[in-house]
């Protein structure tokens, strides 16, 4: 896109007179080993020229990231806020103890030092704040004890359906797909301006009531090729070079 067609998409974007951004997803939105600056939500909301909101963490579910967003954008104006969320895979599950959601994927089998899971930066989160005083605060009341006896127990559970269920790869894909088409329904019924970003968590998935006309789609083959299985910083700009592009379309 050249200078002057970048200008006037910007002058486009605002004409609708947004306020914040507000970003919500997994470790691909998040930015895994990537210089604080450098992850591409913040690339993005620099762009646009907009207060970040980001809510990504590390490990999110699709649950999470339903609940979280749905809560957070329930006190933001659509009128005043972007909504991008990066989509994330259906092998997760959330856990919600006290303020705070926790999520347990099937790499933390065989790992129960649990206590990387409380911190706050770009882990805890919690649908009733986005302050990140209030998610310090709320750290500072973790009895981690009694946290990983639960998230212990939950990890146990989530091992027996590995073991037993042989329609896991099912109920998972349906639970991906619904929380997405629940979040979709929000979005709309709130009037929110919003995009998708899959990184390929739904590319073989056909569901006719995700509007594809607001998915993003990105290679994640490509990230996942890289040393942390993530998006590099040089990719970082990509997405966020795209992300902008598409939006202001």
């Amino acid at each position: 896109m050249s200078p002057i067609v970048r200008y006037e998409s910007l002058l486009t974007m605002s004409s609708k007179k947004y306020k914040n951004i507000y970003i919500n997803g997994c470790s691909f939105t998040a930015g895994d080993n990537i210089v604080d600056g450098l992850t591409w939500p913040e690339l993005l909301s620099k762009k646009l020229n907009l207060k970040l909101i980001n809510q990504s963490v590390n490990g999110n579910s699709m649950q999470s990231i339903t609940l979280n967003s749905v809560n957070h954008l329930s006190k933001l104006s659509s009128k005043d806020t972007l909504v991008i969320i990066g989509l994330t895979w259906e092998p997760r599950y959330m856990v919600q103890i006290g303020k705070n959601l926790f999520n347990i994927t099937p790499a933390m089998f065989d790992n129960r030092s649990l206590s990387v899971m409380y911190g706050t930066w770009r882990r805890l989160s919690s649908p009733y704040s986005t302050n990140q005083k209030d998610l310090d605060n709320h750290y500072f009341k973790i009895n981690q004890t009694n946290y990983n006896i639960v998230l212990g127990k939950f990890i146990d559970f989530y091992k027996s359906l590995v073991k037993y269920d042989d329609n896991l790869k099912n109920n998972q894909t349906l639970n991906l797909t619904t929380q997405i088409i629940l979040l979709q329904s929000f979005l709309k019924q709130n009037n929110f301006d919003y995009k998708f970003i899959n990184f390929g968590s739904i590319n073989d998935k056909k569901v006719d009531s995700i509007d594809s006309s607001n998915v993003i789609n990105l290679n994640g083959e490509l990230y996942q090729k890289n040393t942390t299985s993530h998006p590099n910083e040089e990719q970082c700009v990509e997405i966020s070079e795209e992300i902008y592009d598409i939006i202001n379309s």
